[in-house]
């Protein structure tokens, strides 16, 4: 695995770097310009996500959303803000917001054409990059990578690296065996994945605000608490994000070119974690968002763009808390590890209310995340393909879980040592994996925003025109 790994991140270093980042800022920043700045619709893009809607689709628009906040408000918004505090710093904080606020205008430019050139397929209404590369753009072979990929991301991102992260809190926290972990994932989600998109976008919206705001609530206790530190935290993290200030402590490098890599390995940990938390870039929201009812693209383009607004939230407060509450100079704390720390700062209550959150916040993002495998399964093949897949799904589920971890007769009792030193590899690697294959959906995702940007402003300056006014 270490070798993996090496091969890995030594990828990721490279094309998440300089030339990644200007790619996803330069079309965030774009498109937020020349849409005309379209963020400050978020509230009346939050108004509309509550309001009815009509026209065809296979759920409500709000239930639409909520799946799109199940799939992105995962694991990954506290796990993987922690990583990303780790590894590029405190200043990941500040490159991961900057990279969300132009996300919105990605997130929705994305999501319009995701949903306008939707088809009809097995009795469904789907949708996503994949159908606008191959019926718009004409470009099949683009469709099927963006595709493959895509299939990657679920299985890794958004299925196997959601349960090992859940199985690594349980672990660290109760000495639960992940494979109980795995288990007991695996039958809850097969419950709700068997009972098809509907039941889907029921267990999603019905789950979505509870996790939300159990664990916003446990936050802002915490930051409460530590209320007289936030002034200085701020301010490290603005420094760090451009004097490459480590979590360690001290500088990396010296010099201008020292500080000047420094800072890219902040904002490469930002931007990477920004693309894997709210998916703006990354193509896979208007997957979800094509099963919407709805009789404007437009519309529903503005309400799932509000989902990057409330994962943004989510990772701000955790990078908060982290900084606050987390002993981030110890490098032998990591990912759950690390979280557990910080939040059992909170007496009591602390340490339950972030298990019960990265529950929730695992079973809702590997049934999202499920929902766009599936839709891609059927883009690739044909509804057949369907069981096959839920098998398959539930399997890497339990593996993830599992992984790294010495089965043990005694469900409760885990090998320790053993667990501790394999799940300090995989979770690293598994998010070196998950960055990995986002590069393959983001590229691709990114051209074709590209070239549809023109019709992405027309339809949107009549929208604007028609419902806002000049508001």
């Amino acid at each position: 695995m270490d070798l993996l790994f090496k091969i890995v991140d030594t990828f990721n270093s490279y094309v998440w770097g300089l030339p990644m980042v200007l790619v996803i800022f330069g079309l965030g920043i774009y498109l937020t310009f020349n849409l005309g700045f379209i963020q400050k619709y978020l509230f009346k893009a939050i108004k509309m996500s509550i309001s009815g809607g009509k026209g065809k689709g296979e759920v409500s628009a709000f239930a639409a959303l909520a799946i799109n906040i199940a799939a992105n408000v995962g694991t990954g918004s506290i796990l993987g803000m922690t990583t990303a505090v780790v590894e590029g710093g405190p200043g990941a904080v500040f490159w991961m917001v900057f990279a969300s606020i132009f996300g919105f205008a990605t997130k929705y430019g994305e999501c319009l054409l995701g949903i306008k050139y939707r088809v009809q397929k097995d009795g469904e209404y789907v949708g996503g990059p994949m159908y606008v590369m191959q019926n718009v753009l004409k470009n099949r072979p683009l469709a099927v990578m963006f595709s493959i990929s895509a299939l990657f991301m679920a299985l890794t991102g958004g299925n196997a690296l959601q349960s090992n992260s859940i199985a690594d809190v349980l672990r660290s926290s109760y000495n639960i065996n992940p494979w109980l972990v795995g288990i007991v994932l695996a039958a809850i989600t097969g419950a709700v994945i068997f009972g098809g998109v509907h039941r889907v976008a029921k267990f999603s919206e019905a789950t979505t605000p509870l996790k939300g705001g159990v664990y916003i609530l446990a936050a802002l206790v915490i930051i409460g608490i530590h209320i007289k530190g936030v002034p200085a935290a701020c301010i490290l993290i603005i420094k760090s994000a451009f004097t490459g200030k480590a979590a360690a402590g001290g500088v990396l490098g010296a010099g201008i070119m020292g500080m000047f890599n420094a800072m890219m390995g902040a904002a490469r940990a930002g931007v990477s974690r920004s693309v894997f938390a709210t998916e703006a870039a990354l193509g896979s929201a208007s997957i979800g968002t094509a099963a919407a009812i709805t009789d404007s693209p437009v519309r529903q383009a503005f309400i799932s763009a509000t989902a990057v607004f409330w994962t943004t939230v989510i990772c701000i407060m955790t990078g908060l808390v982290i900084i606050l509450a987390g002993d981030i100079n110890n490098p032998a704390l990591y990912g759950g590890n690390l979280a557990h720390q910080a939040f059992d700062t909170l007496p009591y209550a602390g340490t339950p209310m972030l298990i019960f959150s990265l529950s929730l916040f695992a079973f809702t993002t590997t049934v999202g995340w499920y929902y766009y495998g599936e839709k891609v399964i059927q883009f690739l093949e044909s509804a057949k393909w369907v069981l096959p897949f839920r098998i398959i799904w539930l399997l890497a589920l339990f593996g993830g879980a599992a992984l790294g971890s010495k089965f043990s007769l005694h469900l409760f009792i885990p090998s320790s040592e053993v667990a501790a030193s394999a799940a300090g590899k995989s979770v690293p690697f598994m998010w070196g994996l998950a960055v990995l294959v986002t590069t393959f959906m983001t590229l691709p995702n990114i051209w074709s925003i590209w070239l549809m940007r023109k019709e992405i402003k027309k339809d949107t300056a009549e929208f604007v025109a028609k419902e806002f006014g000049k508001n």
